[in-house]
């Protein structure tokens, strides 16, 4: 048996656990317990008076009707106090002092202005904007088309002078055939054929040739369009002024305006157009070196016998004076496509001449060329005239079967011949030897002479 108070300090142990923890079970709901007594008591912000809540409230439901509590707020607001206690009494406060009102002047009281009579009102109308229906209409025609058509105007220039720039001689055309006058002028005074002519513009010149453009009418510079035009190249323009009634013949107007010199190259022609008179076309043509020009102007009629009216040059002279050997026999009345088949070569050096024909020599003898001083130039001509019997005009010496060179001084004739140059730059010949090639040359056949 064990002993009672071994027993009870067993208990006490095996208890002593479970008391500590009720007490710290105990401990803990007591400081929660504080902790919320605690929050609970915590000071409260100030809040309005309950006097004051009510007409704030009442203020918020009735915004629009001022409370009378807060019109005539009471005089003083004390702290609630418990019912057993006495409120202290309030100190008195002394009234402040009323302020003395200045003097004011008594208003002058005007007499209201009468009121101005009523006008009648004025009723505006708003102006009417027509209403426009924007409808949407397909491009039937070429764009160069609806171009010709509707724009009436570029630049300030006439729309006949625009298509003669372009050189369109189907808007020409369409121009014409709408009624436009072939012979307007344009803004500077020339006429639209001159004016194509000067531009060099051939489908133009055509197309106005066919409208009915007068061939005859004078231009700005008070030239006709066919001797404008012999101062350009174009057998085109050639042709369709001629086939329009202009005359191959016809001469420029003296005297020349220095506008239209200022574009003349050739110096011989130049000077020919400013000092001579009666130039012609075909003299435009030999002196510029135009062979198609040339040609063309001699079909129509052209002659080359027509020569200035103050110097008296042919145009076979002009075309000499530069060289122009195919064109020279072209003048001559030699067919552009044909080539000579003789040929006379000089030989200086050898003092010797024969005539190749179709590349054979056919004939040869000696001759005497120019001597020093008078020397007998190099070079190739044509035989530009021939005479059967010739005097010289400079040494009035008789010259037998002359055969001028390139419209100069010097030719073939015969004379006295020694084998050595003893002429003024002639080629003297045998007499036989000149009879006989007399008759083989033609005029526009060429001669050579060499070194």
């Amino acid at each position: 048996m064990v002993p009672k108070s071994t027993w009870f300090q067993r208990f006490l142990h095996e208890l002593m656990p479970v008391i500590y923890g009720i007490v710290a079970a105990v401990i803990a709901i007591g400081g929660l317990v504080v902790a919320i007594l605690i929050y609970e008591h915590r000071p409260a912000e100030a809040s309005p008076p309950k006097q004051l809540q009510a007409p704030m409230l009442s203020a918020s439901r009735q915004p629009s009707v001022a409370p009378k509590s807060l019109l005539s707020p009471p005089e003083t607001i004390r702290p609630a106090l418990p019912a057993n206690q006495e409120l202290p009494p309030a100190r008195e406060v002394a009234p402040a002092p009323a302020p003395v009102p200045a003097p004011v002047e008594p208003m002058k009281v005007l007499p209201a202005p009468p009121p101005p009579p009523p006008s009648p009102p004025v009723i505006t109308k708003a102006p009417s904007v027509p209403k426009i229906e924007w409808t949407w209409t397909p491009l039937k025609d070429d764009v160069t088309t609806l171009f010709h058509n509707v724009i009436p105007d570029l630049g300030g220039l006439p729309l006949l002078q625009y298509a003669v720039m372009l050189d369109d001689a189907e808007w020409i055309g369409e121009l014409l055939s709408r009624g436009a006058d072939p012979n307007e002028q344009t803004p500077a005074g020339d006429t639209m054929l001159c004016h194509a002519v000067r531009l060099s513009a051939t489908n133009s010149v055509r197309a106005l040739v066919h409208g009915g453009a007068d061939v005859t009418k004078y231009g700005l510079e008070n030239q006709l369009p066919l001797a404008l035009a012999s101062l350009r190249r174009g057998t085109d323009i050639y042709r369709a002024l001629l086939t329009a009634g202009a005359d191959a013949n016809t001469r420029f107007i003296a005297p020349v305006s220095k506008e239209l010199l200022d574009r003349v190259t050739i110096k011989d022609l130049k000077n020919a157009l400013s000092d001579d008179r009666g130039v012609t076309p075909l003299i435009a043509c030999a002196a510029r070196g135009d062979v198609e020009g040339a040609a063309e102007l001699l079909r129509w009629g052209a002659k080359p016998d027509r020569c200035t009216t103050r110097y008296h040059r042919y145009p076979i002279n002009f075309a000499a004076t530069q060289g122009y050997l195919f064109l020279m026999r072209i003048i001559l009345g030699r067919q552009p496509e044909s080539e000579p088949q003789i040929l006379v070569t000089i030989d200086l050096s050898r003092q010797r001449a024969w005539v190749t024909k179709e590349g054979q020599i056919i004939d040869t003898c000696s001759v005497s060329t120019g001597r020093e001083g008078y020397n007998t130039p190099a070079g190739r001509y044509v035989i530009t005239d021939k005479h059967r019997s010739w005097t010289s005009t400079l040494y009035h010496v008789a010259m037998p079967y002359f055969m001028r060179l390139n419209c100069s001084a010097i030719g073939l004739h015969s004379g006295y011949v020694t084998g050595r140059p003893a002429s003024h730059g002639c080629i003297r010949l045998p007499y036989d030897k000149a009879k006989k090639f007399f008759g083989l040359c033609n005029v526009g056949d060429e001669v050579q002479i060499v070194y």
